[in-house]
């Protein structure tokens, strides 16, 4: 794509913009629509952990509720096994993949609490995470959450997500299959250090996320390091019904970055923990960072379609460089349940089956197909191009589990050669 196309794109998103603000001032007409969830506590806790209605708890020893402050204990854990089918392109790209193999995916000790006398909310939460890539424990989503007044929503202080993207901003634990697009991996960071303001005003439909985050502050540098990043996500609900079960969630997305010593790197795993970075551009100079990405999600009560696609530019004193890429998901929960969403976060929640399994029940049970695509080349940075689709079915026994299987398929071009890759995959998921 060439920097005329780009900044045409970004005109184009300009006008938009100062045509959707004027819409915004205009009269807004009654609308005959429900209110739906948009509590802050339910919208920190989508992000990272599920909030169930008392009855559906297994377990109740983790929370205290005293009468000036609460505490709650969670956990989440992941574990997966893959195996693969490689074509002669993928076995010259990367030798033989070990097959099959597994690995922790994921596993973090939740604690947060509250002051229930404040006047305003005021919360704390802290995760503690032990990373899969480098088998090392570190803080994840820790700060304080204050309320802002007049119920504007909340500021999150700490180390937090950047609020680009659904798919980001949904714990990993609630997304509908195995792992995000290669794409949002490589440009939107998971912890970010700063502060992060989350809003909505229920009569324009309107939701917002904007955040400032500064990894020089505290010298604790996280990948892809960046010394500063100034983000946005502007979302627009024209159609919010509970009543009729149906959500219309048109969104886009902004990020600036600036990357730490004048350099980045782009890299991703192929949507597969145990496989190595398919798509990786090596360190090139990079003293800005730019992306913009609109993403649409559409829900009808069990059916849930959506997705985002990305635009990265990245500009230096030696170059400029263009990158894009997206995903499309699809889901039916097939035995009736619907993803609550979220008006404060602007995020889909949990699964919450109507009947556990423990209770005599059968849990839900969750169909998806996934494709995603991701374009790293430009110019003399060649990180590869990829593309993947994968259908899974999920068994939710009750909220705290979730059984995953998948059946990936994907392909990557890169120094000339073409590599197909058929992945075989599994998730054992618990958490409280």
């Amino acid at each position: 794509m060439s920097s005329v196309c780009l900044d045409d794109t970004r005109n184009r998103a300009a006008i938009a913009a100062l045509a959707f603000a004027a819409f915004l001032l205009q009269p807004t007409p009654a609308r005959a629509q429900e209110p739906m969830p948009d509590s802050i506590e339910a919208a920190v806790a989508a992000e990272d952990e599920p909030i169930p209605p008392e009855d559906q708890k297994l377990m109740h020893w983790s929370d205290f509720d005293g009468e000036h402050a609460t505490f709650h204990f969670g956990y989440n854990a992941m574990y997966d096994g893959v195996a693969y089918n490689q074509d002669p392109g993928s076995i010259a790209q990367w030798g033989d993949l070990k097959n099959p193999d597994s690995k922790v995916r994921d596993f973090r000790l939740l604690f947060s609490g509250k002051f229930p006398k404040f006047k305003h909310l005021v919360e704390w939460k802290a995760g503690y995470m032990r990373n899969a890539s480098t088998n090392q424990w570190l803080w994840r989503e820790t700060g304080v959450v204050v309320a802002v007044p007049k119920d504007w929503g909340y500021l999150f202080i700490g180390r937090t997500k950047l609020g680009v993207s659904m798919i980001k901003q949904m714990s990993g634990a609630s997304i509908m299959g195995l792992e995000r697009a290669e794409i949002e991996d490589m440009i939107i960071p998971i912890q970010n250090d700063g502060i992060r303001w989350m809003g909505y005003l229920p009569k324009r439909h309107l939701v917002w996320n904007l955040g400032y985050f500064n990894e020089t502050v505290l010298n604790n540098p996280l990948y892809p390091f960046m010394d500063q990043q100034y983000a946005a996500r502007v979302i627009w609900l024209p159609l919010l019904s509970e009543k009729d079960g149906k959500v219309l969630h048109l969104a886009m997305n902004l990020k600036y970055g600036n990357p730490k010593d004048g350099k980045t790197q782009l890299k991703a795993r192929p949507e597969a923990i145990t496989a190595p970075f398919f798509l990786d551009t090596g360190v090139f100079p990079a003293a800005h960072e730019k992306v913009i990405g609109p993403e649409v999600w559409y829900r009808d009560n069990s059916l849930l379609f959506g997705g985002a696609y990305y635009l990265v530019k990245t500009e230096a004193s030696e170059g400029n460089h263009q990158f894009q890429g997206g995903d499309a998901w699809a889901s039916w929960l097939m035995t009736g349940e619907v993803r609550q969403y979220n008006t404060r976060g602007g995020l889909f929640d949990f699964v919450y089956p109507k009947s556990s399994f423990f209770k005599g029940g059968r849990g839900a049970f969750e169909a998806t197909i996934h494709a995603t695509y991701t374009n790293a080349d430009s110019g003399t940075v060649q990180g590869g191009k990829f593309w993947r689709v994968t259908p899974t079915l999920a068994w939710y026994p009750s909220f705290e589990f979730r059984f995953t299987f998948g059946y990936g398929y994907g392909v990557l071009d890169r120094f000339g050669t073409r590599g197909g890759t058929q992945f075989f995959q599994v998730r054992l998921q618990a958490m409280l």
